[in-house]
């Protein structure tokens, strides 16, 4: 007996079959993400997520500037199974992009990470890295958007904190 047609379960490939009967369509099983990087965290993911947000509110003070870090989110990662937390924020500067940009590189150096240029960028870029957090921050016209990645964080420590109600590290 042969098995049932995967194809005719769905109705975009069910469609495409009886439009198109000439054209074999193949329905690969869904991937299963590799395990989370070694160095991802394992404890409460909200350690991370202050520890970054702390960061960017550090360069903020060394810059004299209030940076929103209002907005954040967490993205999971296409092919692990851990997230980042990532808070965009900028700050104006109409006029001195480029010289606030090597302002923002310098304070981060002061402060512990280690900055450098992006080259081939379409705009001014730098990236900084530290304690596994990365930062990149660009010219835009006006200012400096800034983006934070926070360091990985396994899928699990999610679950070890809905069921201990705290993280942990292995």
């Amino acid at each position: 007996m042969a098995s049932p047609d995967p194809a005719a379960a769905d109705p975009f490939f069910r469609v495409l079959r009886e439009r198109h009967p000439d054209v074999d369509v193949v329905l690969l099983p869904p991937t299963r993400p590799r395990p989370a990087d070694p160095e991802a965290w394992t404890g409460d993911p909200e350690a991370v997520a202050d520890d970054a947000v702390e960061a960017l509110r550090v360069l903020g003070v060394a810059l004299g500037t209030d940076l929103p870090l209002d907005l954040r989110f967490w993205k999971h990662h296409d092919e692990a199974a851990q997230q980042h937390l990532t808070v965009p924020t900028s700050f104006p500067a109409p006029g001195r992009e480029v010289a606030e940009l090597r302002r923002v590189g310098q304070a981060l150096i002061d402060l512990g990470w280690q900055a450098r240029p992006l080259e081939r960028q379409a705009r001014p870029t730098l990236e900084a890295l530290r304690d596994g957090h990365r930062l990149v921050a660009h010219v835009v016209e006006g200012g400096i958007d800034l983006v934070l990645t926070s360091r990985p964080v396994a899928d699990s420590a999610w679950t070890d904190t809905e069921t201990t109600g705290a993280g942990g590290r292995p």
